[in-house]
This record gives C-alpha cells, sequence and structure tokens, in this order.
C-alpha cells in the first residue's frame, strides 16, 4: 500500500491561500455524472468555491461519461477513469487517482456523500494524509481559501461547523440537495483525458443495469416523496400512498412503525434509522411528525400533512395541513390528478406551491 503523504505542498494552492485563484476537484461516481441533478449540482458548488478565476477538475468514473456536459457546466478539464471492464469501483478509482492527485496538489475534491463517493473519500483521505470534511450540508471559503462546512450533529438538532488545518489536501463529501444548483457556465469543447485503471480489481464487481420501475424511484433522487405511517392503517392502504407517489413523479417513503408492521421495505424507511432526504415536496399520510422521523425531512422544502388529529405534531412542520382520514383523504387526491394531464400534476404547485399560495387541491381553500 502507498504510505501516507506526510506534508502535503498543494502547488496549484499557493495562489488560493494567498490570492483570489483555486483548484477543485468534481470526483462523480457511476449514476452521478451528469445530467444526474447529483453531479450537476456538485459542480455548480465547485463554480462557486472557484470564483472568480479559480480552475474545476471533473472526474469521471463509469461507462458512457458525458464529457460535453461537463464541460457545459463549468469543467475547465475532465479525466475518465478508463477501467478495463467499462466501471471504476471505489477501490479502482483509488489505485488509480492517488498519485495524480498528489502530482497536482488540488487544494480540494468534492463528492457525493452516497456510498461509492464517501467510500472513495475515505480511501483517498488516509492514503494522501488529507483532511476529511464528510457529510456536509454547506461549504463556505475563508479568505485564506480553506473551506469550512457545515454538517448536522446530534441527530439533527444541531448543525456543527467544520474545518481543516494546516495545507493538507480538502476532502468534502456533500449531502445530496445541499449543493449549489445555479445554471451552468460553459468552458467551450472540451476534451477527456483518460487515466488507465491499472490496480487490482475490486472485490464487488458490475453485474449491469437492472430497469427500475417508478414505483422504487430511490428516496435520494425523488423531488417528490409520498411517505406514510400508522395512519394508513395496512398494507392495502400502502397501496393508495404508492398510487399518489407515482401520480406526482415521485418516490414512496414510510415510517420506522410502518416497516416495523411489515407494510414497507426498510429501504422506504425515513429518519434516523432509515434515510435523510430534501426533496421538493414531502407529503405525511397518517403520520404523527415524531422528531425521530422529522429528522430525516428537515432539508423538505415543501412539507404536506394529512393527518386526523389536528394536534398531531406534523402539523407544526407542515406548509400544507390537511386534517382527515388518509384513506378517504387520499382517494379523493388521486382521482383529482388523474383528471389532470399528466403534465399538469406538478406536485408543488397542486398542494400550494412553495411560497404558500393556494393550489387546486389545497384543503385550506
Amino acid at each position: 500500500m502507498i504510505p501516507p503523504v506526510a506534508g502535503w505542498v498543494p502547488q496549484r494552492a499557493v495562489k488560493g491561500l494567498h490570492g483570489n485563484t483555486m483548484s477543485v476537484w468534481v470526483i462523480l461516481g457511476p449514476g452521478e455524472m451528469p445530467p444526474a441533478s447529483g453531479g450537476l449540482a456538485l459542480l455548480a458548488e465547485a463554480r462557486r468555491l472557484t470564483e472568480p478565476a479559480g480552475e474545476v477538475t471533473v472526474v469521471l468514473a463509469g461507462t458512457a461519461v458525458p464529457v460535453e456536459a461537463s464541460a457545459a457546466h463549468g469543467a475547465a478539464r475532465i479525466l475518465v477513469l478508463d477501467a478495463a471492464d467499462g466501471w471504476a469501483g471505489p477501490i479502482v478509482a483509488v489505485e488509480a487517482l492517488t498519485d495524480r492527485l498528489r502530482q497536482e496538489c488540488p487544494e480540494a475534491c468534492l463528492l457525493s456523500a452516497s456510498r461509492w463517493g464517501s467510500e472513495v473519500a475515505g480511501r483517498l483521505a488516509a492514503r494522501l494524509g488529507a483532511a476529511l470534511l464528510p457529510g456536509c450540508v454547506g461549504l463556505t471559503r475563508d479568505g485564506a481559501g480553506r473551506l469550512e462546512g457545515t454538517r448536522p450533529v446530534y441527530g439533527s438538532r444541531l448543525v456543527a461547523r467544520v474545518a481543516a488545518t494546516g495545507e493538507s489536501l480538502q476532502i468534502v463529501t456533500l449531502r445530496p440537495g445541499s449543493e449549489s444548483s445555479s445554471p451552468g457556465t460553459g468552458h467551450g469543447p472540451a476534451t477527456a483525458e483518460r487515466i488507465p485503471c491499472t490496480g487490482r480489481p475490486d472485490w464487488i464487481r458490475d453485474l449491469g443495469e437492472e430497469q427500475v420501475p417508478p414505483e422504487a424511484l430511490d428516496l435520494g433522487e425523488a423531488d417528490v416523496v409520498v411517505a406514510g405511517g400508522l395512519g394508513v392503517g395496512s398494507r392495502q392502504g400502502f397501496a393508495l400512498v404508492e398510487e399518489l407517489a407515482g401520480l406526482l413523479g415521485g418516490a414512496m417513503g414510510a415510517t420506522r412503525m410502518a416497516v416495523d408492521a411489515g407494510w414497507a421495505p426498510f429501504a422506504r424507511q425515513i429518519g434516523l434509522t432509515g434515510r435523510i432526504i430534501s426533496p421538493r415536496v414531502y407529503v405525511a399520510c397518517g403520520i404523527s411528525g415524531s422528531p425521530h422521523h422529522m429528522d430525516g425531512v428537515r432539508q423538505a422544502q415543501l412539507v404536506v400533512a394529512i393527518n386526523t388529529d389536528r394536534h398531531a405534531p406534523i402539523f407544526t412542520y407542515a406548509d400544507v395541513g390537511i386534517q382527515g382520514d388518509v384513506r378517504e383523504v387520499l382517494p379523493a387526491l388521486i382521482a383529482a390528478l388523474r383528471r389532470l394531464r399528466p403534465e399538469a400534476r406538478d406536485a408543488a404547485a397542486l398542494l400550494g406551491g412553495a411560497a404558500g399560495m393556494p393550489g387546486p387541491l389545497d384543503a385550506r381553500r
């Protein structure tokens, strides 16, 4: 194993530490590359950090790499990990990038806080003796060019500020939904430099792609999430939750209690022991609103709550509240949505809008 670097001297970063330029690498794994929202958001965050005269380098690890799309969204240089089987897993990616990072010494690397990104970030930090800022929800840059991150702690009840000391490489993983989303500014035509992956093969092999039905959309990628709790009443009741999610082009979620009851799989669980999500719209059906669950949706832009108990804690979080039995409200919502054209089924507009303006399905009318 290559020993970690003792005393990282960022050659590119000398200007950044004493001036206005900064070099940032964005490392994107399979499923994260443009036009995926996660990849575009990381590129936007890198552009923001390197303004006005820094440089963004994007590393693409996967098949069908989007060179033009990456250049159009601010990448000045593009490096492609050329794996023998077309899929650069975390171990292969780290083997290929370690020496290159030693040679070029950028100031920072940004990755998604996904399984792939988190593993690559941790392994690179150990190899290079770099500072690791994991699971951040925000980033700022101080006058010396060092990064400061914010990350939720104690079940998202507090936010901690974390920063690296010294001049070591800074490796940051950002949670999905926390990055910038400004439109890209292109750098013109770009060519990709290929980095051969000659290291040992991964222990985990890519077995190919499997088509995922809309109702199985990943919770972290969904703009709309419709979730059910014990108030849904049964496994059959969750069929309504899933149907509403499908009509809104979203994903189905569940509380821990609903999962424990066997009404939904664990992969759909939201909360401290499940997924932490940041959808554009979150519809809570028959959910009381316990802190354990709500910590998982604190970053939702619009929360819609349906519950029979008008004093349920969920209503203190909700932008739109509907008092009623979900077994009666959901069929009515589904029927109303079916009368609309598919392109008119915008969840935020229909259920109240992010600004709180009443929509055609808003129960406050």
